[in-house]
């Protein structure tokens, strides 16, 4: 099934309802009743026989005011197992979205949460056309959080265009962090004069040994395309959290200057050993780029580092702990690499932010990060951060979403750009459905792409 990982081809309304009413219902539940679904929208679709399913179609709706109405109408009637809408049509234009996200939001989900059984699901189909728009489907996301728990964002990527469909679902009881409405006021963005792809899904070649030490590293190849984006020949890439150098490694291969920080002495090692073994120190004699330096060192203390004082940065890439992905005992992930004898976790360290478990407190520290790497930016520099957002027992916590709120707000740092995902099409998958609870293969990631202001 296509919702076993969190992106997928989009094919048709039909396939998609259908593969949706399987999922998310069966076809008796234990107390012998049938199951009842609502399809709203989706001119695709065709209501199809799935007995003893109960499906039922309504057609869609050119504003928000309408879909409300019509759950409202519905709901006095019955309520459902399963209910999924179209937004197409009824978030199309700017208009029709901010005054959704202003005024009309918290009534829409009052009336879904109405619509569906206590602990059953619903789900909204909310387009973005460009990776570079307002992100619509975080702020509806967000917005339903007030009255909705979400669970889960499934991304539906097309072949031959930028558009994206962001499939938002969400259980009929209370969410545990609840979010505010994020409206376009809150969030600075700026067109990027170059166009940024919409999703990537780099093939990197498979980890080496010293590699395998650090829990989370991300791919050459895809550093490499960015820094192609961002920057030209001759130009210095900077990455606060470096790992085993992946960043500093993709910058030289295309004759950039790399810099890299790490905590982490090991990891530092580890680079330097990968950056001598491609790059030769005869080769690197004979040639005056590229350039690297690796630094031991806090990113929370950055302006305490001797080696960057008066030092300025064309570009920023790198990707931060996941928050506490690494600390999740009983996961498939930490038992892979249990059984293979390799670290669970970056460190021990007390500084070390991939051991903070506040969310919150974390969130805060890598924002911080992230400002104090503006002020080592050019004045026309750029920052990508590539990140996921996370689960911690069934709790979603938008940790790429709330990266990009924070940086770009009206008093941030950083005007935000756009958003390219990073899909994982190379990692084999798990059934995951147990009851009304599961866990998703989240395969990709938000490689979230900043300017820094001019007042900085």
């Amino acid at each position: 099934m296509k919702f076993q990982k969190s992106f997928f081809w989009y094919e048709s309304d039909q396939e998609l309802i259908d593969e949706l009413i399987s999922f998310f219902t069966k076809a008796t539940w234990p107390d012998g009743s049938q199951s009842r679904s609502l399809i709203i929208g989706f001119p695709g679709y065709e209501t199809v026989q799935m007995a003893p399913r109960i499906i039922e179609r309504r057609h869609g709706y050119s504003s928000v005011r309408a879909l409300t109405a019509e759950l409202e109408r519905t709901t006095e009637s019955t309520d459902y197992d399963f209910v999924f809408i179209d937004m197409r049509q009824a978030l199309c234009t700017k208009e029709s979205w901010s005054d959704f996200l202003r005024s009309d939001c918290d009534e829409f989900f009052s009336s879904l949460r109405e619509s569906v059984k206590r602990d059953r699901y619903c789900g909204l189909l909310v387009p973005l056309e460009k990776p570079t728009e307002f992100p619509i489907p975080w702020a509806v996301a967000l917005a339903g959080r007030a009255r909705l728990r979400l669970r889960d964002e499934k991304i539906a990527l097309f072949r031959d265009s930028s558009r994206q469909y962001y499939c938002l679902f969400f259980q009929s009881n209370e969410d545990e962090r609840p979010s505010e409405v994020l409206t376009a006021d809150k969030l600075r963005t700026n067109l990027p004069p170059f166009d940024l792809p919409a999703w990537v899904i780099p093939r990197p070649p498979p980890r080496r040994k010293g590699e395998l030490l650090h829990p989370a590293k991300f791919p050459e190849t895809l550093v490499v395309r960015f820094i192609e984006t961002f920057t030209k020949a001759g130009d210095t890439v900077f990455d606060p959290m470096v790992g085993t150098g992946s960043t500093v490694l993709a910058a030289m291969r295309t004759n950039r200057s790399g810099i890299g920080v790490d905590l982490i002495p090991n990891f530092i090692e580890i680079a330097k050993a990968r950056i001598l073994y491609e790059f030769p120190s005869s080769l690197l004699q004979s040639h005056p780029l590229p350039q690297f330096k690796l630094i031991q060192g806090d990113a929370t203390k950055l302006f305490e580092i001797p080696e960057l004082r008066n030092t300025k940065f064309d570009y920023c890439i790198t990707s931060p702990p996941y928050w506490s992905v690494l600390t999740s005992n009983g996961s498939e992930y930490q038992q892979l690499r249990r059984e293979r004898k390799l670290p669970l976790v970056y460190s021990q360290l007390e500084s070390d932010i991939g051991n903070i478990d506040d969310y919150d407190r974390f969130l805060k520290t890598l924002v911080d990060i992230y400002k104090d790497v503006a002020s080592f930016l050019k004045s026309d520099g750029h920052l990508t951060v590539v990140v996921k957002n996370v689960k911690r027992k069934h709790v979603v916590y938008p940790l790429a979403w709330d990266i990009a709120t924070q940086l770009a707000c009206p008093g941030g740092s950083y005007e935000y750009l756009g958003t390219t995902l990073w899909c994982q099409d190379d990692i084999s998958i798990r059934p995951f459905a147990l009851g009304t609870h599961w866990v998703s293969n989240v395969l990709h990631h938000y490689c979230l792409h900043f300017r820094v202001r001019s007042a900085h």
